[in-house]
């Protein structure tokens, strides 16, 4: 070992010498439950649920040396030759084995505490999970393991800080309830109040995505999400190269690493938040960790690639330009290779250090044409440098875009668009009706106010005819030109989801605004209840009024107002609380079905048909 490599070995060995006096006090205990199959969805079985899992299980062994780690999965064939030890110690992922391992860390965790001994639980999840009634799940081999069960066991574990990582669809609904204000989106403004207010001590990374399918590379044998944070965790992410990776740096290693693949569905969409919302605090210490170290600090950017002697790919990293990088290297990839990705698709191999070297003290041992994968759609994985200008942008990034949104999936926008195309066709279907009405009443005022005028001239009769008749003209030929806020929602729904990228966002928007409509619409229904309350009594007094005082008005006149005023006052009041009490606005209709998750139903719709024999018939349709 030259002097360079020697100070450069002190350095960081001083530099990493509070953590360790630090971990000596904590001990950390780590679950890991991977699970191809689909119980609960019955949906098509993944294939590198138990990978991840085997693999956390090593990366963990280096990263905590000497830490309590559980492993529930079952291994398939391949997983098992390439994972002997693991297939000796792995369990079944049934709910039973999963509450019982809860429970044994929390014993130990106690006695931990009697001992005077910190402790730090880490859970890791892979595999299926979706969200009901605003309720997240993580499917088991025997049934699903819910929000709800996994709060409740965090709380029994009494550590003093609790990490969760999750890549499974629909991850966030997990410890994020659906439901803040009934909207069928969340935020992490409301995941940071309801996560602080529940589980202070409990950091959570997840892979947000809320599609059908969690998404796996062959290639990495696999899930994107899985494979960025363990390369993150062995050193890839230490933006600040202080020797510990926090969440933000976490964070914003994956959000890097996926940053230039095209297809938006590939991208994990990541949410991170740490302990008590503090994004600095470190879910690892590589400082703590065994195993051999490859020291990278080059003068231009370098992408690496490490694999164990299979050919199985552990490490990715792509180091900005004078950023130092520790990678740790798991024993069970002794013996493997590193390749150096060049800028024209190449790659050299080398041999990997026994203990710890430099990447430029490595020895080529083979230099390729074409970078392993480079036909997969997913090639521009780890294609942009991270560092301390990679972490910089992410932050100014987080700080200038709109607040993310979870929990909306392709399916949800699909439907949302189903039920605001009902909503138009309705209000269309309704404004052509009332524009059909209001001409046929124009003409017929019209009509009136000409036989009028044969027989009596200009009176002011036929004045208030003609009145009559070009203000319902007018209002008819409006009602059939202009168009509803029902149709012009549905318009900028479909116009923005070909514009925009993040479909959720378009969605929460929508829903904002179909919010703001139905409150509106509430607001109108109280004051048409009111007005006829008002009406209905202002009829009642008038009708009890008439007959008790008699007022001395002319006999046809005061006949006339005895028997209809009153009674007219009373009919129109009563059909506007009729109206406000026993239906929904169109608008109203289409929230309620969004937001219970339940199928489109017709809402109430008016339609106007000409009769062949003459005539006409008016007819009303849905449900009040």
């Amino acid at each position: 070992m030259n002097l360079s490599t020697a100070m450069k070995s002190l350095t960081y060995t001083l530099l990493l010498l509070p953590m360790l006096c630090l971990a000596e006090t904590r001990e950390r205990f780590v679950l890991i439950v991977g699970n191809n199959t689909s119980a609960t969805l019955g949906r098509p079985r993944l294939q590198f649920a138990d990978d991840d899992a085997a693999k956390y299980d090593t990366v963990f062994r280096v990263l905590a040396p000497g830490a309590y780690v559980r492993v529930l999965t079952e291994l398939d064939k391949d997983t098992a030759r390439l994972f002997p030890e693991v297939r000796q110690r792995a369990e079944p992922p049934t709910l039973a084995r999963l509450q019982e391992a809860f429970e044994d860390i929390s014993r130990r965790v106690r006695e931990n505490t009697r001992q005077g001994r910190e402790s730090e639980l880490y859970f890791l999840f892979a595999g299926h999970g979706d969200v009901e009634q605003g309720k997240g799940f993580l499917e088991l081999a025997d049934g699903a393991f819910t929000s709800d069960a996994l709060e409740e066991a965090l709380s029994k574990v009494p550590v003093q800080r609790a990490h969760v990582v999750l890549d499974s669809c629909n991850s966030f609904f997990m410890l994020n309830p659906r439901k803040p204000g009934g909207r069928r989106y969340a935020t992490p403004v409301d995941s940071a109040e309801a996560l602080g207010r529940r589980l202070p001590n409990v950091g959570v990374l997840l892979s947000t995505s809320a599609e059908a399918e969690v998404y796996e590379w062959s290639e990495l044998q696999s899930g994107i999400f899985s494979h960025a944070v363990r390369s993150g965790l062995l050193g890839a992410a230490d933006g600040d190269g202080d020797g510990a990776v926090s969440y933000e740096e976490l964070a914003a290693f994956v959000e890097t690493a996926s940053h230039e693949v095209k297809n938006p569905a590939f991208r994990p969409h990541v949410f991170a938040r740490g302990p008590s919302g503090d994004n600095q605090v470190h879910l690892m210490e590589s400082g703590v960790a065994n195993g051999a170290v490859l020291d990278v600090g080059e003068t231009e950017p370098v992408r690496l690639v490490v694999r164990d002697a299979e050919g199985l790919r552990w490490i990715d990293s792509h180091s900005e330009a004078g950023h130092r990088v520790h990678l740790r290297l798991p024993q069970a990839i002794r013996g493997g290779s590193v390749e150096r990705v060049l800028a024209d698709g190449s790659s050299e191999r080398f041999g990997l250090p026994a203990e710890q070297g430099t990447l430029s003290s490595l020895v080529s041992v083979e230099r390729m044409l074409e970078a392993r994968g480079i036909t997969d759609p997913l090639r521009m994985l780890f294609a942009q440098p991270f560092g301390p200008r990679a972490l910089s942008d992410f932050r100014s990034a987080q700080a200038a875009t709109p607040t993310a949104v979870y929990g909306i999936s392709r399916e949800d926008g699909d439907r949302m668009g189903l039920l605001l195309g009902q909503l138009g066709r309705q209000q269309r279907q309704s404004r052509h009706v009332e524009g059909a009405l209001r001409l046929t009443g124009g003409a017929a005022m019209a009509l009136a106010g000409g036989l009028n005028l044969r027989a009596d001239g200009y009176k002011a009769a036929t004045w208030s005819y003609l009145g009559a008749s070009a203000l319902l003209l007018g209002a008819g030929t409006w009602s059939l030109l202009s168009s509803t806020e029902g149709e012009e929602m549905e318009a900028e729904y479909r116009r923005a989801l070909l514009t925009q990228e993040d479909h959720a966002l378009v969605v929460a928007r929508t829903e904002e605004r179909l919010r703001s409509i139905a409150a509106t619409e509430e607001r109108n229904r109280f004051a048409l209840k009111l007005t006829g309350a008002f009406v209905l009594a202002t009829g009642a007094a008038l009708t009890v009024w008439m007959e008790d005082v008699k007022p001395p008005l002319p006999e046809n006149y005061g006949r006339a107002l005895n028997r209809l005023a009153g009674p007219a006052f009373m009919i129109a009041g009563t059909s506007f609380l009729l109206d406000a009490f026993l239906q929904q606005s169109p608008a109203e209709h289409v929230l309620e079905a969004w937001s219970s998750g339940s199928a489109p139903r017709e809402v109430p719709r008016m339609s106007f048909t000409l009769l062949p024999e003459g005539g006409a018939m008016l007819g009303m349709s849905g449900r009040f």
